[in-house]
């Protein structure tokens, strides 16, 4: 009896440990990222290629960050007795008819790994599968598959690429849905954090902006979402059916977007720490299926995919071959961004992944040499590549859409100006640092309170820490960031909440009771 008492006390004691490492990883992770934000503001020139530059944060956006904390702050108690399903319905048929607007007006001219997931998936209507002869793009980066497999059931609804934008339109407003859900859960149903957390996500401008994006990165966050959802469901329920869904999402989000795998791990770490309290044998299953639904699938694309074209596909590049891009210490335009190394490792390696893995290996022993005899140029590299991708406050939002510069032709002046850094783009991009700004701000505040600790906000801790903590190796673009940005609305909506508390009720030290 005593010897069971003691191992309960160590699994105790490491569960415990697993969750301070867990707070104090966060805490370091989004601390830092806000202090970036505070010093620094990178942007990309909306030109055809990332022509990317770093400047010191304005003494204005820091002025606006303080506003429009200020004016959130004062809202705190003038927006209590809004209806939260009043505001998200409001803020829905703005967001519709903005969208039509859009997707009526911008040009469907498609480029770079959207326009080849596209053509792919048009041409494989067609029964031509020659976007995967040998050199092609997709030949190349197999993974992108997945998502030409994603728009070719689309098309049987329909191929222009107007409806995988109103596509995308409905899968933002489910994301600020789901956001939502996820925010009523772990805060117990908190009014004034719910109608924060609404108004902060239909703010967070740059996600509307991905609307004309034909790509991945709104579908995958939408599932990974929904994926977090059914396991809260399911860790509070044990019921099988949120436990399957919970499996569907999470394969469909890595399928849409592979940087998802992080939210795979996320899961499977989350079963592991409630199964330290609960000996519950689904939840190693769960832990289990996760993992292989974010593997499997991409397996089985390559198969299927190999078997039509006849046995050309040779695997696509080794991921190993991003992780040696991103940490090329000499570079052209911004650290860690695209410079097609791994283009042409690939190619050096004659398309045989088990030579290009190689390559990529000695590529990357290469990369830690010099860092590690060139202390300097390490420091240099990778304060870079960090500034340039966290401080971005569009996440290349507009950049990814259809630019004029590179032959898009929008039907209105308006949006021609937009795509192209001009007309009001200035504006919306200083708005949004300051946004951020006080976005990042109250996450860290959030996390450096002690007191919060009682919420279980795991998924998102793991979430952002996954997500920062791969992009220190991996391929640098601020757009990759953005989910890992938007996850923390919940945090941010709550440490708002009780801010407003304090503010308006001084003289009430406690906090404000779950309903």
């Amino acid at each position: 009896m005593k010897y069971m008492q003691k191992i309960k006390k160590v699994i105790e004691l490491f569960e415990w440990f697993c969750q301070n490492i867990i707070w104090l990883v966060m805490l370091c992770c989004v601390g830092f990222v806000a202090v970036l934000n505070l010093l620094y503001r990178s942007k990309v020139a909306y030109v055809w290629t990332e022509d990317v530059s770093i400047e010191r944060t304005s003494i204005t956006a820091l002025v606006l960050a303080v506003l429009i904390f200020v004016v959130f702050l004062i809202a705190g108690s003038k927006i209590q007795k809004i209806d939260e399903k009043i505001l998200f319905i409001v803020f829905t048929v703005i967001y519709i008819i903005a969208g039509i607007y859009w997707i009526a007006n911008v040009s469907t001219e498609l480029r770079m790994d959207a326009y080849s997931a596209h053509n792919g998936s048009v041409l494989m209507r067609q029964h031509d599968f020659s976007f995967l002869n040998p050199g092609q793009d997709i030949y190349l980066n197999e993974h992108q598959l997945s998502f030409v497999t994603y728009e070719y059931l689309i098309g049987f609804i329909s191929t222009d690429v107007r409806f995988l934008y109103a596509v995308n339109l409905l899968q933002i407003i489910g994301i600020n849905f789901v956001i939502w859900k996820l925010t009523d859960r772990c805060f117990g149903q908190n009014h004034k954090t719910n109608l924060y957390v609404i108004l902060f996500s239909f703010l967070f401008l740059p996600q509307f902006f991905f609307l004309a994006f034909a790509y991945g990165i709104i579908p995958g966050l939408f599932f990974i979402l929904l994926a977090f959802l059914f396991l809260d469901k399911s860790l509070e329920s044990g019921n099988w059916k949120h436990m399957i869904l919970c499996v569907i999402f999470v394969m469909l989000a890595v399928i849409l977007k592979g940087n998802n795998i992080i939210g795979s791990i996320t899961i499977a770490i989350l079963c592991f720490l409630r199964i330290l309290k609960e000996k519950k044998w689904r939840l190693i299953l769960l832990a289990v299926l996760v993992m292989v639904v974010s593997v499997l699938p991409g397996k089985a694309f390559h198969a299927w995919y190999n078997k039509e074209t006849g046995g050309v596909l040779c695997g696509g590049k080794p991921k190993i071959l991003w992780i040696a891009m991103g940490t090329e210490p000499y570079y052209n335009n911004a650290a860690g961004w695209y410079n097609g190394c791994s283009d042409w490792l690939f190619s050096e390696a004659g398309y045989d992944p088990e030579k290009a893995t190689e390559l990529g290996k000695a590529k990357i022993r290469d990369n830690i040499y010099i860092f590690r005899h060139n202390p300097d140029t390490a420091y240099e590299f990778f304060s870079e590549k960090l500034e340039s991708m966290w401080c971005d406050p569009m996440y290349e939002s507009l950049w990814s859409g259809p630019l004029p510069d590179a032959g898009a032709e929008n039907k209105t002046e308006f949006f021609n100006e937009l795509y192209s850094g001009k007309s009001i783009e200035p504006q919306i991009a200083l708005a949004m640092k300051g946004f951020v700004i006080m976005l990042f701000v109250l996450a860290t505040i959030f996390v450096a309170d002690r007191r919060n600790r009682k919420y279980d906000c795991n998924y998102i801790f793991l979430f952002f820490t996954g997500g920062f903590l791969l992009h220190i190796i991996w391929e640098a673009k601020s757009q990759y960031v953005y989910p890992y940005v938007f996850i923390l609305l919940p945090c941010c909506a709550k440490e708002m909440a009780l801010l407003s508390e304090k503010i308006h009720f001084p003289g009430k030290h406690q906090r404000t009771q779950e309903k």
